[in-house]
């Protein structure tokens, strides 16, 4: 009467013995086991398929087969002696090689358990690829190395400042970092540009600095103009003089932050990649034909706040977000209906306290294996949060790239590039569309001599005001102004006859007259300009250099004519002449 309820027991063991052997093989994640001899006693479809082996080529050869002689030699060494001695390894970097020879940088965790059914330990692996993890990272370093080619200056940021933080002198390094010129920082205060919450420790590494007179080292963050931190490394220096007392410290920073991001990252990335299903930040689950979850692994407490009880039986549509729910529908059901086999999909789903992650999933289908049709879904999902905001942060870079490469540093004007790009676009749509094209030669009246009497500072603040003038004169979304080089400014007037020309340049003649900036060499005792205008209709725009030398060619009749005038030529406009004198 015994032996029928062993029996029971035994076969129940059996089927879920083979159900675990079955979901290992299915599951998208990297899965190996190896018995105590080192050899591979299972393998996910998932790793095969990363590898590129089958199944009768693997089982029963050494895992440590399957890496590089540098990852072999480490496994074999230091690895697998104390796995076997203590039952577990975490987060070990090792590289394999794929049956093509193609190489796979690879997170591998384990843990050895006792078979009592074989009287044998066997080990049970998650293996993580991390080549795109380090690819993020190249690209990084790439979209760096981009920026310090169009940055005009990368020199470190050098300041000079008293004992208690009274900046003495700034490099213009220091000054653009924060969005100021170097005269508008001295007399501030260091502390004014370090977070509060670093007040202390930066204040404890100065008083070091001058304590001993040694270069004393310290990382700490900065705001930045927008308000957010970035961080820097500095060496401080306490300057002394014949008595020995401290005159000056000389900082030099650097800026780490993505060198300090990308640790922080990868600290995250550790924490995330606990291997095996219990323990792997990969939330392993498994879906029903009716979308339904049957299986959800411990993992979904750090990815999504919730206990496995709590999902289990529910739909996953339930917290996706409403615009991300569509394309995730039409991935599960093409997975259902035997279009795809596998899918992998990046979409937001909300956590239990009510916060939206990016969540990345890679979904396989499960078939029945006698009749081949779809049974389900099986999948893994991790919180990709973080790369998410590098690929963020990548695309804001470029932008701040682009937006840099185009404009002036002294005027914030378009800069020549920008305009000759524009000419050229706006050339082309004028034929295209049929319309007119209009074109503002703009020239300070006698800056030479503005300069030599009032020196170039008072020359730069003076352009800033104008273009400022003209800048507010190109109301219109697609009008361009832009610093063409020295004292001239071009404004670029789409679809503008020569009339609205005319008014336009009137309009920044009389502006720049109402700034009523001093000038002791001009014959109107104030700054003024002289103005080129030039407007053509469509069917004369055979060449964009044409407009532009006309435009020229009228700017200097106007300083002919005696300056402070616009002259403006072009369909039907003759030899227009406005302007005459200072008011």
């Amino acid at each position: 009467m015994t032996k029928a309820p062993q029996k029971k027991t035994e076969i129940k063991l059996q089927d879920a013995r083979e159900e675990l052997e079955h979901r290992m093989r299915v599951t998208p994640a990297m899965l190996h086991s190896i018995d105590g001899q080192g050899r591979l006693i299972s393998v996910s479809d998932a790793w095969l398929t990363k590898l590129g082996y089958t199944r009768d080529e693997v089982i029963g050869r050494r895992s440590s087969e399957f890496l590089t002689p540098e990852s072999r030699l480490h496994a074999v060494t230091n690895v697998l002696p104390d796995f076997f001695r203590t039952g577990r390894c975490d987060d070990v970097q090792y590289q394999m090689v794929c049956k093509d020879g193609r190489i796979v940088d690879v997170q591998l965790s384990a843990v050895l358990e006792f078979d009592e059914s074989i009287q044998e330990s066997i080990s049970l692996a998650v293996i993580t690829d991390v080549t795109a993890l380090k690819a993020t990272k190249r690209q990084l370093a790439a979209s760096e190395a981009r920026y310090r080619e169009l940055v005009e200056s990368q020199s470190e940021l050098v300041s000079l400042a008293r004992e208690d933080g009274t900046l003495e002198f700034v490099n213009h390094a220091y000054a653009r970092c924060h969005g100021k010129r170097p005269e508008d920082m001295v007399g501030a205060s260091l502390f004014d540009f370090v977070p509060e919450d670093d007040y202390a420790e930066v204040a404890r590494h100065l008083k070091a600095g001058c304590a001993n007179g040694d270069c004393v080292d310290n990382e700490n963050r900065i705001l930045m103009p927008d308000g957010e931190t970035r961080w820097f490394a500095w060496t401080n220096r306490a300057l002394k003089d014949a008595d020995g007392r401290v005159t000056v410290i000389h900082s030099v920073g650097r800026d780490i932050h993505e060198r300090v991001m990308a640790e922080e990252r990868l600290r995250e990335s550790e924490a995330r990649y606990r291997l095996l299903a219990d323990h792997s930040t990969d939330m392993v689950f498994q879906l029903d034909r009716n979308l339904v979850r049957r299986y959800v692994s411990p993992a979904c407490r750090e990815i999504l706040g919730y206990e496995p009880a709590d999902l289990i039986g529910r739909s996953p549509a339930e917290l996706i977000h409403p615009e991300d729910e569509p394309f995730v529908t039409l991935a599960f059901r093409a997975l259902l209906d035997g279009t795809s086999e596998r899918r992998s999909i990046t979409n937001r789903i909300q956590h239990r306290d009510g916060h939206w992650i990016w969540a990345e999933a890679q979904l396989k289908a499960l078939r029945n294996n006698l009749t081949g049709d779809s049974d389900g879904i099986i999948g893994t999902l991790r919180d990709v949060s973080s790369r998410k905001a590098i690929e963020d942060q990548l695309h804001q870079a470029n932008t701040r790239l682009l937006a840099l490469a185009e404009q002036d540093d002294l005027t914030g004007l378009s800069n020549r590039r920008c305009f000759d790009a524009a000419l050229l676009r706006e050339h082309n749509h004028a034929r295209r569309d049929k319309r007119a094209l209009a074109l503002l030669m703009i020239d300070v009246d006698w800056f030479k001599p503005y300069n030599d009497l009032y020196g170039h500072p008072a020359g730069d603040e003076c352009l800033k005001r104008v273009g400022a003038v003209i800048k507010d004169a190109a109301r219109r979304p697609h009008d361009l102004a832009a610093r063409y080089g020295g004292e001239e400014f071009v404004t670029l007037l789409p679809d503008t006859d020569v009339a609205g020309a005319m008014m336009v340049a009137e309009r920044i003649r009389e502006a720049v007259l109402d700034l009523r900036i001093e000038h002791g060499g001009s014959a109107f005792r104030v700054v003024s300009v002289s103005i080129g205008a030039i407007s053509l209709d469509w069917t004369e725009l055979n060449d964009s250099d044409n407009l532009l030398h006309q435009a020229d060619r009228a700017v200097y009749q106007a300083k002919g004519a005696g300056r402070n005038k616009v002259i403006c030529s072009g369909e039907g406009a003759g030899n227009r002449v406005a302007g005459s004198s200072a008011r």
